[in-house]
């Protein structure tokens, strides 16, 4: 079995066309925030949209020109045709940009299945009423395109199936903090990435693969480094040319909390076996979400330097999309804590205009900064 998941990622639309050939339904999502257990219970593979490389020409009638690549590269893909063969979209709420181009597909496919899933952001009895009405509503709709009814019994068996997902990523990046440079970030982040688009049946195999060959080696010599903020898939798919030149740096990448990473909600669905799994899903969803919008600043931060005193990270590198607002609003509040607890960090746009010569020059200058134990830090 394979086990480079870049190669997953290149054959991104393949596990949904499989799925459906074989009698289920599939979900065009968008932000992992939203109920994937309760949605493959009922016979549905949840796919993340994935952005693809282009001008996206035909989307610009439709959006302005301050709109990130990623949606522009969405609905430059519904307009084409290719997510033609989807049964529907569903988003979270995690941007105004996302909820507009929910409301933009609404609009030009009113015959298409569109769902804004929204989790609360407080934690009490309203919240759970509201979102264990929401899913109980999502189950409803999705039985009406034809989907299995929701059953207590088949909910256990995505959560238990999702969970058992969930702990093999963390068995992989705990492995990859103890054991810098034993695997390298774009398998890791591949891993993640691919989880978003593969049955998870599937994609289980290729991790407990993966764990079979990787080794702990001989401690490689280089800067530790926590990746934070929000890298597209495209980029490790096509190949950037960021993590070539953190390697050409010395840079050893220990930790994420990428949005595309870490971030994933690999937070393990709780509760024992025998409780109603309808609440257990509910109490997943209650309190701060793993999203900018939906938490604040500061816990990120905490998480951040816990992070750094777990794994030894010597400097943060913030990866922000253009016009990624909800990343951009967080970035005054961490980097002053970062700099209070003397953690240096990067910030580098990683889509639009950076030439990978401007990117070698930031990069490079930040690893030189590190070596001078400077607490500063660099916008790029």
């Amino acid at each position: 079995m394979q086990t480079d998941f870049r190669n997953v990622l290149k054959e991104r639309h393949k596990w949904g066309l499989q799925h459906q050939e074989n009698g289920g339904l599939v979900m065009g999502c968008y932000s992992a925030m939203v109920p994937e257990e309760l949605m493959w219970s009922c016979g549905v593979l949840p796919i993340q949209f994935l952005m693809s490389p282009g001008t996206y020409g035909e989307s610009q009638a439709y959006l302005p020109p301050y709109t990130c690549d990623c949606s522009k590269s969405i609905l430059e893909e519904y307009l084409d045709g290719t997510y033609r063969y989807l049964d529907g979209l569903m988003v979270s709420h995690v941007c105004e940009t996302i909820r507009g181009l929910a409301g933009i597909l609404s609009v030009r496919w009113p015959e298409r299945f569109v769902h804004v899933f929204t989790a609360p952001a407080c934690n009490d009895l309203g919240a759970r009423r509201y979102i264990r009405a929401e899913l109980m509503s999502l189950a409803e709709k999705l039985q009406s395109l034809g989907a299995a009814p929701m059953s207590p019994e088949r909910l256990e068996e995505a959560i238990s199936l999702y969970n058992t997902n969930r702990e093999l990523i963390n068995e992989i990046y705990h492995f990859r903090g103890q054991n810098p440079g034993a695997v390298e970030p774009e398998q890791v982040l591949s891993a993640v990435m691919s989880a978003g688009i593969m049955p998870r049946p599937q994609h289980n195999r290729m991790l407990r693969e993966l764990l079979k060959t990787i080794h702990k080696g001989p401690e490689r010599a280089g800067t530790r480094i926590i990746l934070a903020g929000l890298l597209f898939e495209i980029e490790l798919a096509e190949g950037n040319n960021l993590f070539s030149i953190l390697r050409e740096s010395n840079a050893l990448v220990v930790w994420d909390d990428l949005a595309s990473g870490m971030r994933y909600r690999l937070e393990r669905v709780e509760g024992s076996k025998g409780d109603d799994p309808l609440d257990r899903l509910v109490e997943s969803f209650m309190g701060p979400q793993p999203a900018p919008l939906r938490s604040p600043a500061e816990r990120k931060a905490g998480q951040l330097l816990k992070a750094v005193r777990e794994y030894g990270g010597e400097g943060v590198i913030f990866l922000i999309p253009k016009y990624c607002d909800p990343i951009l609003f967080e970035i005054p509040t961490l980097i002053p804590i970062l700099k209070e607890n003397d953690v240096p960090s990067l910030c580098l746009e990683v889509s639009g205009s950076l030439s990978e010569g401007q990117m070698r020059v930031r990069v490079e200058a930040f690893m030189e900064m590190l070596s001078g134990s400077s607490a500063d830090s660099i916008w790029a």
